[in-house]
């Protein structure tokens, strides 16, 4: 069966719900490639510089694994071109010790391990691991593969988007119902205690006037702190409509340039398929004007 297209696959991938669909997918596209070749993805958490999760696409379903790997064990010039996020780091001679160390095999049939990292607002997120088996002549299957590589990257970042807005949402809300639980328990305390010094107040004439007097100032600080609590929710309230807002442009640069990439892949597609063609005999001169037609077109449609 021939690999799915590119632009096949940046639908499957528009469409995931998260970041399993998407490996999932990326997954296939390598198997259809190579069968031989095979992806893990892990989720690296920047505030304790570790790689904390490692998800492996199988047969009976994903395989997840909890982690606490360090960074720090790579060589520092892989470590560098990973925290780049723009290409694959070749571990070449040591990819089996790396392969141990990550959890990936070891097989003969593990070949070379490679690594990309994965960037979030231009922070590292994740690292996607890659063993293709080695390769004598021809295409490595890493060269085959960037541009499907690309596509799941934007994925990845418009899932973490995602998760990062909705994980604002509930930290506003439970922040919200915290501070209103504390503010009701707050007025109904000082409430029944004004209540009972009224009611000792009429019992006992005026002897309790000074008590009443105290608890009338404590329900006016306490108004004055319900104030003030109110702000701070109000200023936390903004922050956060600040970070959606920052959170939403990310989204719409991240469409654009997905849809930029489509369209690259898109020609790319057109432009195989005119070479494909070609094979049957047609004149080498007239594909090749076919060609530059189509790359004459994808430029206008770009200017426009």
């Amino acid at each position: 069966m021939a690999p799915r297209t590119l632009a096949g696959l940046s639908t499957v991938l528009a469409s995931a719900g998260n970041v399993s669909e998407a490996l999932n997918a990326l997954s296939q596209d390598i198997a259809e490639h190579d069968r031989n070749g095979s992806v893990a993805l892990f989720i690296f958490d920047a505030r304790r510089d570790l790689l904390v999760e490692r998800l492996m696409p199988a047969h009976e379903g994903m395989r997840t694994a909890q982690l606490e790997i360090a960074l720090d064990h790579l060589p520092s010039a892989i470590r560098r071109t990973t925290s780049a996020g723009r290409q694959f780091a070749d571990l070449g001679a040591e990819s089996g010790d790396y392969q141990k160390l990550l959890g990936v095999g070891a097989s003969p049939e593990a070949g070379v391990l490679l690594l990309r990292g994965l960037l979030v607002d231009g922070e590292l997120s994740g690292v996607l691991a890659l063993s293709e088996p080695k390769v004598r002549f021809g295409h490595r299957l890493s060269e085959k593969i960037a541009p499907a590589v690309d596509l799941f990257a934007l994925a990845y970042a418009r899932l973490a988007e995602h998760r990062a807005r909705e994980e604002a949402v509930r930290t506003l809300e439970e922040l919200t119902r915290s501070l209103n639980e504390e503010h009701s328990r707050a007025v109904q305390q000082l409430q029944r205690k004004l209540s009972e010094a009224q009611a000792a107040l009429n019992g006992k004439g005026t002897g309790d006037s000074i008590r009443v007097t105290q608890l009338k100032r404590a329900i006016e600080v306490a108004a004055v702190e319900a104030r003030a609590t109110a702000q701070r929710l109000s200023a936390v309230e903004e922050q956060v409509r600040v970070a959606v807002t920052k959170l939403e442009k990310a989204h719409i640069q991240l469409h654009a340039q997905g849809e930029a990439l489509q369209m690259q892949s898109n020609l790319i597609y057109r432009v195989e398929q005119t070479l494909r063609e070609a094979t049957t005999g047609q004149d080498s001169r007239k594909v090749l004007e076919e060609v530059l037609q189509i790359v004459a077109s994808k430029e206008q449609a770009s200017s426009l």
